[in-house]
Formats: structure tokens, C-alpha cells, sequence
């Protein structure tokens, strides 16, 4: 039985949208124009609204961006458009209950309700009757806004952030997933005690593997306490483009797959209309997987375990070392040096540069070789179809083919294609057993290829079969960005708690080498699985942003995506930023307009810096501490 499922929440009514129970997952969107901008707010809700976005949330941080709102919202319904407007309130409870009286919906978190930003680094440590004392007072604050709620029929979210955790909350349990969700459940507790519940609840990280664990953690508490409330999803500074894309797939696709979530929101730092497509995308394929009545579900395994099935190693893939990468290119006739450089391979006199997003292993048919390959280059070849083209080629066999060469292939690395099915196969099944050289590719041609995944990889733990595995998803999606979002759920998912050794994407439509490997390297990334390039941990931008931040994340990567061994944290403000960039290597963040403050990890070194040397200021924060790689 699941702990949780997202058919059988409450039902939360958010104006005519209802979010939880057997109605379809709701998209929503947070606009970015500046709060004391009506117009610009307007214009942007109406494009929001258009694209398709069911909620619309705005920063209100005083009493001045609540008549804003109030503004928008006459302006919005005169022109008959109704979508329900959010009200993302932080610090100020009197600031709810000014806009409970306004919007349809308010977010609080619980983490800044009564503001005392905790010390990170040293945070205070809280006796049992200031423990319960501070609850009272978040009590006494809390209960004036859930009767103003039951009033005006307004809806709550409850909405954790890594980023943000209460000084109490952190006495305890310090920046974690437990100190996440308990953060949560102490205010449901109230809603519930209160007889509060049109309410939603969020625990939302930078992080991939944090905000899948701790919200997977959550729908455990809630069942178990039996508050089954309706959960919002979102992997909250994912940034843009690939990457974004990718973080934000991986992260909210596998709770879908769960039975977790009911309304999702896809953070790009871009134009937030552009959020609204991908969430759509998103959102009808993970609610199209058919769940079997035999799916294994997550109290099957360890939801902490990040290295589930721990293989042996076969030439370069499992064992000790990083996931792999594979390459279809099938359909090239020549392997010469102009192709081994779209692919990442270049060479200077007898040295090899292999970029940091280069295949470790290409798929070839027929192929003929006009150069030296990289030593380090793998080639994958169909037995069944092709010659070996090279003497130290892996062949790629099927099931029948491998029963029936078994014993003449044994010595040697091969590569053998299996799904679900082929485990009931006694005879494969020992082969596999007796066999160290034996690379499993897992297929998937199922409606609900993720389940089936997850459930073969957990079926050969269970036959004690260590053989690396390769997952291998195919596509045809001619759509570059559904192909990503797809992909992503599917096997970064899996990723994420280890179910693989590696992964190979098929997609007839993608002849575009550069883009497929990018977006395996952008999934092993997002999964924590394997780390190959500079992450940039940036928010989607708000109300609350002091600077251009889609220009500012733009010069900031063009200027250090070679440091592929550090994270850096782009943040708008300093509401999420210190907490939400906790494991990133250098930080910055907009202080006031015009003004920005540098991190080094968790510690504020640069304070009040002018935006226009800030970036330089980044780079020369970066260098004082030997971090800095030429290109």
C-alpha cells in the first residue's frame, strides 16, 4: 500500500479550482514584475492566464503590495478573466491577513511566520519550555488568519523551503529533510486542531535528491497522522534553459510517478510563461503512466539510499566507476575526427581532450573507422546486425542470441538487451548469475516504462544478479522540449536512488549530438548521480528580485561554465538564498536595489556591493580562493 496518494487528498477550493482528490493536477505560475507595478502585473497575469496557468501567485511583502494586487484583481475580472490570484507572503502575518481578505489563495512559511532567521552556523539551542512556548505564540499569531480564511473561503499554503527554516526548527533538527517536514506538519497540526482544511502544504529544495526525499518523507507523516492533504510540487531554484528543464523534470516527475502531488509548478529564471508549456508537458505524461496492480511502490525500498543497487564492474561501466553516458549514432557510415569532435573528442598532436560532456561509449552499426580513437572511447556494435568494427568492440546481443553464443562470448565484456519479462526466464536468469562479464541493457516498451524500470532493477537485487545495468529509454518526440521532460522523469528518477549504472536515450528525431549528450550529462547532474559541469542554483525571480537576474545568471555562466567543480548560487533576495544555496560553493545575492552580497559557502564575505562590479567582484572571490581553472 502507498503511504500516501495524491487521489485520496482533501480537496482544497482555491476560487473555482480545486486542487486534491480525483480532479487533474493544476498548473500554476508566479509573475516577476516589479510589486509596485500594477500595470506590468496585470499585463503579466493576462499572459499567465492565457497560456493556460490555473493559479497566479505575486509577491506582498507590505501593505502597499496588497492594494497592487487588489488592483490587478479588479482589473483581471473586468476584463472576465477569473484565474484564482496567490498571495506569497513572507515575515509578515499581518500582511496575510490583509491579503486573505483579497486573494483566493496566501502562502506562508512556516520558517519566517514569527521572523527570527536562525544563525546557520551557530544556531540557538532552545529548552523544552521555550519550545513550547514559541509554538504558542505561532499559534496565537496563526489562528487569526485561518479564521479570516474560513471567512472569505480563502485557500493556505503551507510552504516549506529548504532555504528558509525557523531559528526553533533548526535548534533541532539543523537544515534537513526531518527539520523540513516537521516544519510542515507543526502548522497542518494546527489547521487540523483548528478544523482548518482548505489548506495545501510544499517542502521545496534547490536540491533534487532533498526535495524528493523530504516530500516522499512527507506523504509518510501525513498519511500517518491522517491529514491527506493536497501536495504542491516544484524544485524550487532549478534555473533555465536545459538545465532547468531537466532539474525540474527529474525532481516532480518522480513524485508523480509516486501517486505524490497535485499541483506543480515548474521554476524557470526566464519569462514565466514560459513555465506553463513545460509544466502542461510534464504533467499530462507523468499523469498518463498506467500504475499495474503489481507495481512495487515506495515503501519498498529505502527512500534515503541513494545507491540501491551496488554492481560489479565490467570494463568501464559499475563498480566504483561514474554513471555512463551512451551515444546512439547508428546512422553514421564514418567515424573520422571531425565527428569524434561533435561528439567532445578533440586532438592536439598525440594528446586527447575529452570534454567534460562527452559519450563514455557510442552505439554504431556498419561503420567504418578513418581515424585513431580516443583510448578512453567504448564502441558499442549490434551482433546481430554489424561486424565488429573495431578489436576491443563491446557487442550488443539479445536475449536469444545470447542463450545461444553463450558459452563462446562468456570470457569477453558483452551487452545484453532484457526487460521485465525476461526474469522469469530460469535459464537467462543463471546465465546472468555465472556471468562477470555481462552488461545489462534494461528496455522498457511499457505505458508505464518507469515502474517497470524500478521494478526490474529491484527484481535483480532480489535474484542477487550485480551485473551493471544500463538504462536505455526510446522516444520519438519530434518536440525537443517534451523529449526532455520525458526522458528526464523517466530515467533521472531512477537515478536519483541508484537504480542504474548508466543510461542510453534513442530519439530518431534528435540528429543534434550535442544537444542528447547534454541532456544525459544535465540528468546524471540533476540526479546527483554524476557531476560534469557547473551548477547554478538560481531562482525563478519574484517581486522580491534587486536585479536583472536572467542577465546576471546569463554573464555569470558565459564566464565560469569551465569550473565544472563548483556549484553557484544566483539568488534574487535574501528571503530563500542563504539556506537554498547551503550547498553551493560561492553565492550571490541581490541585498537591496542596486546592491549585492557575495557568499563564500553559508558565510556572507562582500556586503553591499554595487550590481555593476558585482559579477567581476564573483570572479575575483572565486580566485582569492584558489578556485579559480583557466579555460
Amino acid at each position: 500500500m502507498l503511504f500516501y496518494s495524491n487521489k485520496n487528498t482533501i480537496v482544497a477550493n482555491v476560487g473555482d479550482v480545486k486542487i486534491g482528490g480525483d480532479h487533474p493536477l493544476v498548473i500554476q505560475s508566479m509573475c516577476n514584475t516589479p510589486p509596485e507595478n500594477p500595470l506590468q502585473g496585470f499585463e503579466q497575469a493576462k499572459q499567465l492566464a492565457l497560456a493556460g496557468a490555473q493559479l497566479v501567485r505575486f509577491t506582498v511583502r507590505n501593505k502597499s503590495d496588497v492594494e497592487v494586487i487588489r488592483i490587478i484583481k479588479n482589473k483581471l475580472r473586468s476584463e472576465n478573466i477569473f484565474t484564482p490570484l496567490v498571495a506569497d507572503v513572507h515575515f509578515n502575518p499581518n500582511i496575510a491577513l490583509m491579503a486573505a481578505e483579497i486573494v483566493e489563495k496566501v502562502r506562508i512559511n512556516p520558517g519566517n511566520f514569527l521572523w527570527k532567521r536562525a544563525n546557520v552556523e551557530n544556531p540557538k539551542q532552545y529548552s523544552e519550555d521555550e519550545w513550547e512556548l514559541e509554538l504558542q505564540q505561532i499559534e496565537e499569531k496563526f489562528i487569526p488568519l485561518l479564521n479570516l480564511c474560513k471567512k472569505n473561503n480563502t485557500a493556505l499554503r503551507i510552504g516549506v523551503n529548504h532555504g528558509s527554516l525557523s531559528e526553533r526548527i533548526m535548534s533541532r533538527y539543523g537544515n534537513t529533510p526531518e527539520g523540513m517536514v516537521e516544519s510542515a506538519m507543526e502548522f497542518l497540526r494546527l489547521c487540523q486542531k483548528h478544523s482548518f482544511f482548505n489548506v495545501v502544504v510544499s517542502i521545496k529544495s534547490s536540491n533534487v535528491r532533498i526535495m524528493v526525499t523530504t516530500c516522499r518523507m512527507l506523504a509518510q507523516s501525513l498519511a500517518a497522522e491522517n491529514i491527506p492533504v493536497p501536495m504542491h510540487l516544484g524544485v524550487t531554484e532549478a534555473g533555465n534553459e536545459l538545465a532547468g528543464r531537466v532539474r525540474s523534470a527529474v525532481g516532480i516527475g518522480v513524485l508523480l510517478f509516486d501517486g505524490i502531488g497535485n499541483t506543480i509548478r515548474v521554476s524557470l529564471t526566464e519569462d514565466p510563461v514560459n513555465e506553463i508549456p513545460a509544466a502542461k508537458k510534464l504533467a499530462n505524461y507523468c499523469a498518463s503512466a498506467s500504475r499495474s496492480k503489481d507495481t512495487l511502490e515506495i515503501n519498498t525500498f529505502d527512500i534515503h539510499n541513494f545507491s540501491i543497487y551496488k554492481s560489479l564492474a565490467v570494463d568501464i561501466f559499475g563498480g566504483k566507476n561514474p554513471p555512463s553516458v551512451i551515444l546512439d549514432i547508428r546512422h553514421e557510415k564514418k567515424l573520422t575526427l571531425e565527428l569524434l569532435q561533435r561528439l567532445g573528442y578533440t586532438k592536439e598532436g598525440t594528446q586527447w581532450n575529452v570534454a567534460p560532456t562527452a559519450p563514455d561509449a557510442i552505439f554504431v552499426e556498419n561503420i567504418t573507422i578513418e581515424c585513431e580513437l580516443p583510448p578512453s572511447l567504448k564502441l558499442l556494435f549490434d551482433l546481430q546486425q554489424s561486424r565488429p568494427p573495431h578489436g576491443e568492440a563491446i557487442p550488443v546481443v539479445n536475449r536469444n542470441l545470447y542463450l545461444d553464443i553463450y558459452s563462446k562470448i562468456l570470457p569477453i565484456p558483452k551487452m545484453i538487451e532484457l526487460q521485465y519479462s525476461d526474469l522469469t526466464n530460469n535459464e537467462i536468469v543463471t546465465k546472468i548469475q555465472s556471468d562477470p562479464k555481462a552488461i545489462i541493457i534494461l528496455d522498457t516498451f511499457a505505458a508505464d516504462g518507469f515502474h517497470e524500470q524500478r521494478k526490474t532493477v529491484l527484481k535483480l537485487l532480489e535474484l542477487n544478479i550485480s551485473n551493471p545495468v544500463i538504462l536505455r529509454r526510446h522516444y520519438s518526440s519530434d518536440d525537443l522540449e517534451t523529449y526532455t521532460l520525458q526522458a528526464s522523469a523517466d530515467v533521472g528518477g531512477l537515478m536519483l536512488n541508484g537504480l542504474g549504472n548508466g543510461i542510453w536515450l534513442t530519439n530518431p528525431f534528435v540528429t543534434d549530438y550535442e544537444f542528447q549528450r547534454s541532456l544525459m550529462f544535465e540528468i546524471l547532474q540533476a540526479s546527483r548521480s554524476r557531476i560534469s559541469q557547473a551548477e547554478y542554483i538560481a531562482c525563478p525571480s519574484c517581486g522580491r528580485t534587486q536585479f536583472e537576474i536572467e542577465k546576471v545568471l546569463a554573464e555569470i555562466k558565459k564566464r565560469t561554465k569551465h569550473l565544472t567543480h563548483l556549484k553557484i548560487g544566483v539568488m534574487g533576495c535574501i528571503v530563500n538564498g542563504p539556506g537554498e544555496m547551503a550547498d553551493a560553493d560561492y553565492g550571490y545575492v541581490g541585498a537591496a536595489p542596486g546592491k549585492v552580497m557575495l557568499y563564500k559557502g553559508t558565510t556572507i564575505v562582500r556586503k553591499n556591493i554595487p550590481a555593476e562590479d558585482a559579477v567581476d567582484e564573483l570572479i575575483q572571490l572565486i580566485k582569492k580562493h584558489g578556485d579559480w581553472k583557466d579555460q
